[in-house]
């Protein structure tokens, strides 16, 4: 049984880039494992600790539903994006579909379920106190001389909602964002009317619990719609709604006529001691630090690396917007 603390954690998740449907101009909502995706967004940012808003901004981050290619971009080496991308949603599909978390959109960062389950059983994700600072990020080159950690997130726990894979919708329903609860909730849970008791509801509940990591995909067992499984959905931190003066922030840059891809921040034991360059799927858990401190390098890092704090970040929804 775990108990609640005070954590540090660096977490992996897939660092690949999406590419765009075959022959056409869109990414279609993502029903394979996750990825990354290069964002063109409007948003808002802190400089110099002035929040400045509406601001269109470049970043990494986790959107699995719709996106147009805005750019093909110029590809140096290294982990440089391939494409740009603009979120969107244009259609709810009524059918397996991947989910987002972490979730930047809107006016606050949500994590509410990755890695917080291992074959039905709870992990020390479940259990972050408030003030824990989660790093959100891909290990690049893991069996090179050269792996670093590429960062995309900075999410700090404020608030919280337990719940469970059947009741998350008397927990979390009119508690969250609506986008929300709609892009990452219902698509964790699939619980779509006409997929109900099939083979395919099994087989997309598999898809979102068992296709997070390299690890999981190995295991033997995946859970099904009759397991019950506990998580937390964590709010985050925000510039208005402080945590010991900590909020949650994503590296990005303003965009321009003139801008192309960059990486992700990079960061490496050198950074900080408790980073492991080449971390596997596993999160790794650092405790009895200085979060403050700890949260203040960050900024200092991103700053010294020509990025910005992303605060916000908006996406554009269809007027006609239709379940299918």
């Amino acid at each position: 049984m775990f108990v609640e603390k005070r954590l540090i954690v660096q977490f992996t998740h897939p660092g690949g880039e999406h590419s765009p449907d075959r022959g056409k101009s869109v990414k279609s909502w993502n029903t394979g494992g996750h990825k990354r995706k290069f964002m063109l967004s409007n948003g808002s940012v802190v400089i110099n600790d002035n929040l400045l808003k509406n601001k269109s901004l470049l970043f990494w981050g986790e959107w699995e539903p719709d996106s147009l290619i805005i750019k093909v971009l110029n590809t140096p080496s290294g982990a440089f994006p391939k494409y740009l991308y603009k979120p969107i949603i244009e259609n709810l599909p009524n059918h397996s579909r991947q989910n987002t978390d972490p979730y930047v959109f809107g006016d606050n960062f949500y994590y509410f379920c990755c890695k917080q389950s291992k074959q039905g059983s709870p992990t020390q994700l479940g259990k972050l106190q408030k003030g824990s600072i989660i790093l959100f990020g891909s290990t690049i080159n893991q069996t090179k001389p050269n792996a670093y950690f590429a960062l995309d997130t900075v999410f700090v726990v404020n608030e919280f909602i337990d719940y469970n894979s059947l009741n998350y919708d008397k927990m979390l329903a009119g508690k969250v964002d609506n986008d929300f609860f709609e892009i990452s909730i219902k698509s964790r849970f699939n619980q779509f009317p006409q997929l109900a008791n099939t083979k395919i509801q099994k087989k997309s509940s598999c898809l979102n619990t068992c296709m997070d990591n390299e690890e999981t995909k190995k295991s033997s067992s995946c859970s099904t719609p009759t397991n019950i499984e506990n998580f937390r959905c964590y709010f985050g931190a925000t510039f208005e709604k402080k945590v010991e003066g900590m909020y949650s922030f994503v590296p990005c840059k303003e965009y321009n006529d003139n801008s192309e891809g960059f990486e992700r921040l990079k960061l490496t034991n050198a950074d900080f001691d408790f980073i492991t360059n080449n971390l596997n799927a596993s999160p790794k858990y650092t405790t009895n630090r200085n979060v403050i401190e700890v949260w203040h390098k960050l900024k200092e890092i991103l700053k010294n690396k020509g990025f910005i704090e992303g605060v916000k970040f908006d996406f554009e929804k269809s007027n006609n917007l239709k379940t299918n």
